[in-house]
């Protein structure tokens, strides 16, 4: 009978093609589409409003998937790859979104009420960014440490001696939790406000058109 020596982890080559560096590597490439300004796409039409599109889904997807993976840890080594890549990719187009907001913005020259609009707009769009991008941060962190802590180490002392304490992965998962739901409000504070600064100006200006107010209110 032959017998097999299982050695430590600490002394195993680390394997560098672990999901967990793979989705490190991939959360610094997010950031490429930083620089990135797009001002208008197919027949001149402007690109921001096309581009929030994605964040707008992809952002919702990100939070109640790491809160379900909360909920039900098992969840997140089934689905924690797939995860982590949707908010990668939430992230960055955010960062797509902004600068074609702020090209858009640029071209407008708008003054007065709807300028301010625009400003609180942008504003709470920087904050939803720097949010979003600590939630994928933590998200791929916790990630790593349910796997590190399950028992399944990289062998890269660093990383296993940090994320393979429990009391490391509760505190990230409790972490996660708080930035998703911060994630949730900015995200909806965002479209409420660039809704209201395409469509306030608009629906006051049709209201001198029409006695009583805007279309579709009563006339007194």
């Amino acid at each position: 009978m032959s017998t097999q020596t299982v050695r430590p982890a600490t002394t195993r080559g680390v394997d560098w093609r672990r999901a967990e560096f793979v989705l490190t590597v991939l959360g610094f490439v997010g950031f490429i589409t930083l620089p990135i300004r797009i001002t208008t796409i197919y027949s001149g039409l402007p690109a921001h409003p096309l581009f929030i599109h994605v964040p707008v889904v992809l952002i919702p997807v990100s939070v109640l998937g790491a809160l379900a993976c909360v909920a039900r840890p098992a969840w997140l080594r089934r689905y924690g790859i797939l995860l982590c890549l949707t908010s990668i990719v939430a992230m960055s187009s955010i960062f797509l979104a902004m600068q074609a907001g702020a090209a858009l913005e640029g071209a407008l020259h708008l003054q007065g009420p709807s300028a301010a609009l625009i400003h609180r707009h942008s504003h709470a769009a920087h904050i939803l960014a720097y949010v979003f991008i600590v939630f994928t941060a933590v998200l791929i962190l916790t990630f790593s440490a349910h796997r590190i802590s399950g028992g399944w180490p990289t062998g890269l002392a660093l990383a296993d001696g940090v994320l393979g304490s429990k009391l490391t992965y509760h505190a990230l998962r409790a972490s996660l939790v708080v930035l998703a739901l911060v994630a949730a409000y900015m995200v909806y504070k965002v479209g409420d406000l660039g809704a209201k600064a395409v469509w306030e100006g608009r629906l006051q200006g049709a209201g001198h058109s029409f006695p009583g107010g805007p279309p579709g209110y009563p006339t007194p």
